[in-house]
Formats: structure tokens, sequence, C-alpha cells
């Protein structure tokens, strides 16, 4: 699970400089700083974590809109929870099992390419 975070943290900072996202933003792009030593994946790397996460959307619509806020918005489960009015150990528990499933389709997607 370690290296799907990775990846999503990743994928979200890749996500976050694009132009044109269908992903909801708030104060992107965020000037950084010449020091910032953030996780970063190649392009083709973060369009297939990017296609995964779409899929995810048909399969698990909350479990998608919870993996956006928290890696893509970087919105904590615990606010994610009241804003949804949910516990945060309810979003922490969608949390894992979205990342598990982007996880299995990341490795499909890798071995297909």
């Amino acid at each position: 699970m370690k290296e799907i975070r990775y990846r999503l943290t990743a994928w979200g900072h890749w996500a976050g400089t694009r132009v044109g996202t269908e992903y909801p933003v708030s104060s992107w792009p965020v000037p950084m700083a010449s020091s910032d030593i953030r996780p970063m994946l190649p392009d083709n790397e973060a369009q297939i974590v990017d296609r995964a996460v779409a899929r995810l959307k048909h399969f698990d619509s909350l479990g998608y809109e919870i993996v956006v806020a928290y890696y893509r918005g970087k919105a904590s489960c615990r606010a994610i929870g009241r804003k949804i009015n949910k516990r945060a150990d309810y979003i922490t528990a969608c949390l894992s099992r979205a990342e598990a499933y982007i996880a299995g389709q990341v490795d499909v997607l890798l071995n297909i390419t």
C-alpha cells in the first residue's frame, strides 16, 4: 500500500499542474519554491494512475470523490468527513478500499503496456 500512496500523492501533484483538468480546483496553480521536493511521476505513469482513478469513479463514486479530495485537494479524512457528515474512520476505510482498487488497476495497466 505504501507504493500506491506514493503514486497517488505524485498523481495529485501531477494533476494539479495540468490545465483544463476535470478535477475541482480551489487554489491551483500554487507557486512552488525552487527547493520544493515532492513525489513526482513521469507523465506515462501519471496517466496510468489517472486512468485507474477515472475507472474508480464508475465503480465507487464516493471513493473517487474521497481520493480526489485527499490526494488532489490535500483535504484530511476528518475534513472530508465533516463535509459529508460521516466519521473520519469511515472516510479512512473508504479511502483504503479505493486505494486497493486503484493499486489493482495500476498493476493491470502497467502489465499491459
